[in-house]
């Protein structure tokens, strides 16, 4: 474990202080600038000045007049819009179409992509820390667990993880292998992160919550676009991007290698890694109703890893295609249909060499059509199959160690106008029928109060279910440790309520208050050391607690964004039972984080985050409080340098403990160049 530096804390904290005052006066006595920023948008991003329109009562009256030409379609597009841009923040998770924050019942943040270059992260992982009610841990350099609202793991499973539509599902464990999952973080628009069940239109395994990574179109990437960094820990990171347009087709391809250096550790730590990646997205716009879009990507690493004893060097590759046709018929009918294939390789070498490979075929349409005045209806189908291969030569085998499983599904949603722009009611059940368990349903029944443009209330009753990996059937250890073909779902019952609120056109707030009841969890039975030991269905428990967001524009070139998460995991298993993969105790109790957004001149910034994270008692993990820091310029020919310097205040920690024991995450510092052209 790391020594704690109580000295670098208090500077932490004078950080702190130093910002809050210096902003302070900075917006006291500062000249307004000639750009007018927007609370809500990024503070880099200048808005177009409005000073043309008028201001105050002028430009009020100057409103209602025009909303008195509108007629009534007009009219229903304006009261939509809120008052506030972080009202506005456009989001598609929740129900499956496109919607605001403000219109959505249910805890939803929305990560932009100027939010990510700010932050200095350098993969997804680092950039999940920015969202409330997320526990991202690192456990070494290319293994993380992340969750949402507890049961927190290195497969952790009751979390489902989108990339532009296509899961990012391991149905060997049931989790998310986050090592394999890289994008060009520049060609990300938004990540909409989604706390709480989602399993009525996105299904299994939508649990906890829902991250949807949603990438930009190739319309908005063209260009060339280099980057080029290093330092201590991130020891090298290059990329370039191509995009442009031949006619109604809009193209582009990337390419991008990474080294990471080993974590720290009381022995010689052995987790570096390195990767290289490459692909293209097309869209092809044939006509002003349709859009088609192909994309895929390739993916090629290679890990070294402590397991137990043995030293192991893995390889790993990823191919994935992606098709998906979309067709607006009119104002308010439009579908989708789209397809991908994905091709996972993971290769252990060493003293217990093993091969894991899944190939993911999937399918999924989806109809959305208004029906009368009050009716906002989405329905669709699905189909997924899975064949895996997990031929282990080790202690754990599989068997049978080939396996083939389908997934079939359909869901319907209807969102009801009650009262017209204030009171929503959203109903709707995805009906499941796989080979593990066969027919499982999840409903949710939603209700949204929008009291006025500036506020909304949300309340939320849900079932959603975990669906048995292939780990939980099929692992066996002869003579200690058997799987069970005969496992059920794990299924959760959800309560939530929720409320909005942008008081001033600087304040922003948001705050979500959940009760989770979960049943048939999985753990084996009997207790070691007696065997063999069986996975079964033997836990229950509950999980609470709240989630506060804040967002606050101290002047126009000076934002502060904060949250604090307070999580408490009451499960419980019989006195002849234990918990098996994923332990209770491992996700903090108390999270809090706060990021400043400064531009200290029109082409300088400097943004600082603090992190604490609360003890981890399942792991023997204590507390610890962090803070990155990058400071940036940008220059007149699409040139930007940048410094940043990550897990500051401590010379090292540790945040999850894994199946090689603890190792810890190192302070570190790096140096970027970005081109933009």
């Amino acid at each position: 474990m790391g020594a704690k530096r109580p000295v670098f804390y208090r500077v932490g904290f004078l950080s702190i202080f130093v910002m809050v005052v210096g902003g302070l006066a900075a917006s006291t006595f500062a000249q307004p600038p000639e750009d007018v920023y927007q609370v809500g948008l990024d503070p880099i991003a200048p808005q177009p000045s409005n000073a043309s329109e008028g201001s105050g009562a002028d430009k009020d009256k100057k409103d209602d007049l025009d909303m008195l030409d509108m007629n009534l379609e007009q009219l229903s597009k304006v009261a939509v819009k809120s008052a506030s841009a972080s009202m506005d923040m456009q989001v598609s998770t929740v129900s499956r179409t496109e919607s605001t924050v403000g219109r959505s019942p249910a805890a939803v943040y929305v990560i932009t992509n100027e939010m990510i270059r700010r932050s200095g992260a350098r993969n997804l992982p680092e950039v999940l820390r920015l969202a409330p009610g997320v526990n991202v841990a690192q456990a070494d350099q290319h293994t993380w667990a992340i969750s949402i609202r507890g049961f927190n793991g290195v497969y952790a499973n009751k979390l489902l993880v989108q990339i532009d539509g296509r899961a990012v599902y391991t149905p060997g464990n049931a989790g998310v292998d986050w090592d394999q999952q890289q994008l060009l973080l520049e060609d990300i628009e938004r990540i909409e992160v989604i706390r709480g069940p989602g399993g009525a239109v996105w299904g299994a395994n939508a649990v906890n919550g829902i991250i949807n990574i949603i990438t930009k179109s190739s319309i908005d990437t063209k260009g060339l676009y280099v980057h080029s960094g290093g330092g201590t820990e991130h020891r090298s990171f290059n990329a370039v991007r191509a995009g442009g347009q031949q006619g109604n087709l809009h193209w582009r391809l990337y390419g991008m290698q990474n080294d990471d250096g080993p974590s720290w550790s009381t022995t010689p730590a052995v987790d570096a890694w390195q990767f290289g990646q490459g692909g293209f997205h097309l869209d092809w716009t044939p006509t002003s109703r349709d859009t088609l879009t192909l994309q895929g990507d390739f993916l090629r690493a290679h890990e070294i890893q402590s397991l137990l004893s043995a030293t192991n060097r893995t390889n790993v590759s990823t191919a994935n295609f992606l098709g998906r046709w979309t067709r607006k018929l009119d104002e308010d009918r439009d579908w989708a249909v789209q397809l991908y294939y994905d091709d996972y390789k993971r290769m252990p070498t060493g003293p217990d060499p093993s091969e894991l490979c899944v190939d993911t075929f999937d399918l999924d349409t989806q109809y959305h059509a208004k029906l009368g005045n009050r009716h906002d209806v989405v329905f669709g189908f699905g189909f997924r199959n899975y064949k895996s291969i997990a031929d282990f030569s080790g202690f754990f085998m599989f068997d049978p160690p080939r396996d083939t499983f389908d997934i079939i599904s359909y869901f319907v949603q209807d969102t009801i106008e009650l009262r017209p722009e204030r009171l929503f009611l959203t109903a709707g059940v995805k009906c499941e029928n796989n080979t593990f368990t066969n027919f499982e349903y999840q409903p949710s029944v939603r209700l949204l109060w929008a009291a006025n443009d500036r506020t909304a209330m949300w309340g939320a009753i849900s079932r959603a279910v975990r669906t048995p990996s292939v780990a939980d059937r099929d692992t066996y250890a002869p003579g200690f440790f058997y799987g069970n073909k005969n496992i059920r779902s794990e299924d959760v019952l959800a309560y939530e309520l929720g409320i909005r609120r942008q008081p001033t056109d600087k304040l922003y707030w948001d705050l979500a208050v959940f009760f989770n009841r979960y049943h048939n969890l999985v753990g084996v039975t009997p207790v070691f050391p007696i065997v063999p030991q069986v996975i079964s269905n033997v836990g229950r428990g509950d999980t609470y607690g709240y989630e506060l967001v804040v967002t606050y524009e101290v002047n126009p070139d000076w934002r502060l964004r904060g949250s604090y998460s307070f999580l408490v995991e009451d499960i419980d298993y019989p006195p002849d039972a234990a918990t098996y993969i994923i332990y209770p105790g491992m996700s903090p109790r108390n999270q809090c984080f706060i990021q400043s957004g400064w531009n200290l001149s029109r082409n300088t910034q400097l943004d600082m985050i603090w992190r604490y994270v609360d003890n981890l008692p399942g792991g023997d993990i204590p507390h610890y409080f962090v803070m990155d820091v990058r400071l940036a310029r940008q220059f007149s020919n699409g040139l930007e340098a940048a410094l940043v310097g990550q897990n500051l205040l401590e010379n090292h920690h540790s945040e999850f403990s894994n199946f090689s024991g603890i190792n810890e995450i190192q302070a570190g510092f790096y140096g970027m160049l970005t081109w933009r052209h």
